[in-house]
């Protein structure tokens, strides 16, 4: 399970306690899946950079690229937002969108 993190333009953080707090909200999306799922081995990474170049590049030798869909952009009837889009024109798999909630 990869999550990208793209920094903001001004962090008013320290960068290591942002990607702390989206370590522990991918594992806290991932939750009991391991109990549900005891044969599937999961891994969980955070990556920082850009979304699109991020995931795909960590799919370039995977069967399928699944994306979560959380449709929070100016047009919610929108069926696909820009990461999805841009997954669609670099991924060298299928790309699956699901919805996230």
């Amino acid at each position: 399970v990869v999550c990208v993190w793209q920094p903001p333009l001004f962090l008013l953080n320290d960068e290591e306690v942002a990607l702390k707090a989206q370590r522990f909200l991918l594992g806290e999306a991932t939750a009991g899946l391991a109990d549900a799922y005891p044969d599937v081995h999961v891994t969980h990474e955070v990556l920082t950079g850009h979304p699109v170049e991020e995931l795909a590049r960590t799919a370039e030798h995977a069967l399928a690229l699944v994306v979560g869909r959380r449709g929070r952009g100016g047009y919610t009837g929108m069926r696909l937002g820009s990461v999805t889009h841009g997954l669609l024109h670099r991924a060298h798999c299928p790309v699956i969108t699901v919805p996230t909630g």
